[in-house]
């Protein structure tokens, strides 16, 4: 499966090829709370054929300039070596940094901290060692060496040979003694099993946002962060809004009444994601189960089921 756009709360970059397939041809595609990029990323790359011009709106600033940063490069893995964001940084720079806020939560929820307390030293001990070549007495023992070997030139490499070497452990009942000081019974158990346990999450996000340099048609794409109703819609246009869903986590004041009057009102087809909407002005045309991570079990993933509904308006 592949993945679009960067880490966010509630993205739909699993399931964006299902969403658009209802999408009608027209001149312009608005991604009107367009979040992480999902949507607008995968419509650039596999619906270009279908619009002339693609346009992002998010009314997060700072989620806009990383979107914008990633499509420049700026987080290849060539020139950028992400440094290790402790709990305390979280807390103190999430507010004002989107990639700290994104890419080291847990769930990409932008509220709490990526990793327990209880892991903390160890994720650090791996982080510095595969970024920075650094090596401690933690990762010394976990690698068995303090020296990358010349297949593990990248940290790419250095990643996926961490990955390796921890499934070789747990294959062969050889976990080293220091893990057993840092994970539980239950990470234990599932150590070095992929869809499990996914290794270094950070550095693994960290390649959706090198994803997004590879875009191409970028001349078609305008990029703007306002709020709904102050985004012209130009004619010839459909418009898809990803809104903060009623009765879920707090995504800050959104008037729900207000949006769906004025989705209602349009002269363009509006086609909004939501979990139900009970408003006849609206239809709902199509329903997909996804995975959602934002669960209180870390190891145990929960289906939801997404819906899209319609204003009824045709081109």
């Amino acid at each position: 499966m592949s993945e679009y756009g960067i880490p966010y709360m509630g993205s739909k970059a699993g399931i964006a090829a299902s969403i658009a397939m209802n999408f009608p041809p027209a001149e312009h595609f608005y991604d009107l709370f367009g979040g992480g990029f999902a949507i607008s990323h995968y419509m650039l790359k596999n619906k270009s054929h279908k619009y002339k011009h693609f346009h992002y709106n998010e009314i997060k600033s700072d989620i806009v300039e990383l979107v914008k940063q990633s499509i420049n490069g700026d987080f290849n893995y060539d020139k950028y070596k992400p440094e290790w964001v402790s709990r305390n940084d979280f807390l103190k720079y999430k507010d004002t940094n989107a990639y700290i806020r994104c890419l080291w939560s847990f769930g990409n929820g932008q509220k709490n901290y990526l990793f327990g307390e209880d892991i903390e030293a160890y994720k650090k001990s791996m982080h510095m060692a595969v970024v920075f070549d650094e090596f401690d007495s933690l990762s010394i023992e976990v690698f068995g060496f303090n020296k990358w070997p010349t297949i593990a030139k990248t940290i790419t490499q250095k990643r996926y040979y961490l990955r390796q070497k921890l499934e070789w452990y747990n294959l062969n009942k050889k976990l080293p003694k220091v893990l057993y000081q840092y994970l539980s019974d239950k990470q234990l158990k599932n150590m070095g099993i992929k869809d499990n346990v996914r290794q270094l999450q950070q550095l693994q996000q960290l390649e959706r946002l090198e994803q997004l340099q590879q875009l191409e048609r970028l001349e078609r794409l305008s990029m703007t962060s306002l709020d709904y109703r102050e985004v012209k819609i130009l004619p010839n246009s459909i418009v898809y809004c990803d809104i903060p869903y009623q009765d879920t986590a707090d995504y800050g004041e959104f008037n729900h009444k207000e949006f769906f009057d004025w989705a209602a009102t349009r002269s363009f087809p509006v086609y909004i994601s939501e979990y139900n909407i009970d408003d006849n002005r609206f239809k709902l045309i199509y329903s997909v189960d996804k995975r959602s991570l934002l669960s209180a079990n870390k190891y145990k993933c929960i289906n939801i089921n997404e819906k899209l509904y319609w204003n009824k308006v045709s081109l």
